[in-house]
């Protein structure tokens, strides 16, 4: 209870049990006990996909084919409540409900995935499948895994020859090692693993092609330097040369774009605006690529509004967090459609979006804009517990025009924890746009008595001692700000244009031109906002 900040926690089951993937089993239960003729046994979602379903070669390409195409994601979906990387929404989640009605889940995202798709962070396996060619091909997770066992539907190499023929894959001629050798394995050279937490080693489920190349040329991890670890990636890369006479290449193909976009190349932009919308890329893809689109600064409001009508939900996931990137008079036509979405995931993402532009959207869309609201609101107030959730609320009633009710989440968010900075500097703005600039500075003092190098508390305090006059004071806490986060764009922009202000023109312009090399579309960026 918030209120109370208290768990009344109560449980049957300390696993997964039946009916986390079947739903309730009331029904199942009466039909074990009558014996009934149910062919679904009572159960009230059937994991059927794979029923009457064989993997044979295609005769161009001799890759395996699955006969019929898959008609859904439900099986996907409910492995998904435990192994994605996600939030939890809303309560009362049944198996074979729509995923995205009770979890936002994780995308491609930096830090959480290197720039070429492989886990990094502990992402739990879904975002890493659905990148990959097998879930684009049709496979579900139970095609390699039972379920009821938690074991894989046969040992080692042969769990992948259900579909490979081994004369063509389990072979020297193929995988290039001593057959029976580590180096001969599938899992070990097409799904590498990472240890989490010490004792949780997770295997890659992106199903990569290994690309030592990548690994020299963009920082990247490979499979064969985790075996090979005596050696450089210079050496994989050549060795696998040497083996094809060119580089490897696989399905994943957006490597060097993620990784650019990352490093501020303006000249990515376009690849990601263009592969949002290549509808051969998988959806996670796809979606990864406006969102990371949108974390380089403005985009165009067209794009969001064309990605807003893709038939994709992750799509539309990431068009409503492309409209943060565009002008705020732009966002209501543009993300409009998606306030009315089937997938709660999608609507309360349009609504946090739209927050301070409701009032733009026309009489007719109020009413969805508003049962929206109050989704994402009781969304934050599910994850009431959490002082990022918290600090959210206090930022939606903020730009809704609730004041009061801002700094009353923010300041719940700080009884949850005393150093969380996010929490001090939203609060300090909401006091600023009620004209309590005092009041402001008190507040940003006292969460740097909390968190002495919070670079965030530095920069916002020497913003609110510019506009109390107070030029020393400010310039120390911008500079400040500079050193503790050197990897800000914004931090060094405003601290530049304060050493111009106070008649430092020659370090403003150093401090500009460092700036300008390390992000070149950023900088450009933050000089047209603020301009």
């Amino acid at each position: 209870a918030a209120d109370k900040a208290s768990f009344d926690t109560s449980g049957k089951e300390v696993s997964v049990g039946c009916e986390a993937c079947h739903g309730p089993g009331s029904a199942h239960l009466e039909w074990a006990e009558e014996k009934g003729d149910d062919p679904g046994k009572g159960l009230t979602v059937a994991l059927d996909e794979r029923r009457g379903v064989t993997w044979r070669p295609d005769p161009a390409t001799g890759k395996p084919r699955r006969s019929v195409a898959r008609f859904s994601t439900r099986e996907i979906e409910v492995c998904a409540q435990c192994h994605a990387r996600r939030s939890q929404v809303a309560e009362d989640y049944q198996a074979g409900r729509p995923f995205l009605d009770f979890y936002l889940p994780s995308l491609l995202s930096p830090a959480l995935y290197h720039a070429d798709g492989q886990q990094q962070d502990e992402v739990f396996i879904w975002g890493s499948w659905l990148q990959s060619r097998m879930h684009q091909a049709g496979v579900t997770c139970s095609d390699c895994h039972d379920p009821h066992t938690q074991k894989l539907r046969a040992p080692g190499n042969a769990v992948c020859a259900q579909c490979h023929a081994p004369s063509n894959y389990d072979d020297p001629s193929h995988h290039r090692h001593a057959q029976g050798s580590a180096g001969a394995q599938c899992a070990d050279c097409h799904m590498p693993r990472t240890t989490y937490m010490v004792v949780d080693p997770r295997r890659d489920h992106s199903m990569r092609v290994p690309r030592p190349d990548e690994s020299v040329a963009l920082g990247v991890p490979n499979a064969c330097n985790a075996c090979h670890s005596d050696r450089d990636a210079k050496w994989a890369a050549a060795a696998v040369r040497d083996w094809l006479g060119r580089d490897a290449t696989g399905f994943q193909s957006f490597a060097r774009m993620f990784h650019d976009a990352e490093a501020g190349d303006p000249m990515a932009l376009e690849q990601l605006a263009a592969t949002g919308f290549d509808t051969a890329q998988p959806a996670i893809v796809r979606a990864s690529a406006l969102e990371r689109l949108a974390l380089n600064g403005r985009v165009d409001p067209s794009l969001a509004s064309r990605a807003a009508w893709d038939a994709e939900p992750l799509v539309k996931l990431a068009a409503a967090r492309l409209g943060e990137s565009i002008p705020p008079d732009a966002r209501a036509d543009a993300l409009a459609p998606l306030l009315g979405h089937a997938r709660r995931a999608v609507r309360i993402e349009a609504a946090r979006v739209l927050a301070g532009a409701e009032s733009t959207l026309p009489p007719e869309l109020q009413p969805a804009w508003q049962r929206a609201a109050d989704e994402y609101v009781a969304t934050l107030r599910y994850n009431a517990d959490r002082p990022e959730a918290n600090v959210a609320l206090g930022g939606f009633y903020g730009a809704t025009g609730r004041p009061e009710e801002a700094r009353a989440a923010f300041e719940h968010a700080l009884r949850l924890d005393a150093g969380f900075v996010p929490a001090y500097v939203n609060a300090a703005d909401v006091l600023r746009v009620m004209g309590r600039e005092a009041e402001a500075v008190a507040m940003l003092e006292r969460g740097l008595a909390q968190v002495p190098d919070g670079a965030a508390l530095h920069h916002a305090l020497g913003l609110a001692r510019v506009r109390r006059g107070d030029v020393a004071g400010a310039m120390g806490s911008l500079q400040r700000a500079t050193e503790l986060d050197p990897d800000s764009a914004r931090y060094a922009y405003v601290y530049a244009v304060a050493l111009h202000s106070t008649g430092q023109a020659d370090r403003a312009i150093r401090l500009l031109g460092e700036s300008a090399r390390r992000w070149p579309r950023v900088l450009l960026d933050t000089l047209l906002r603020e301009n």
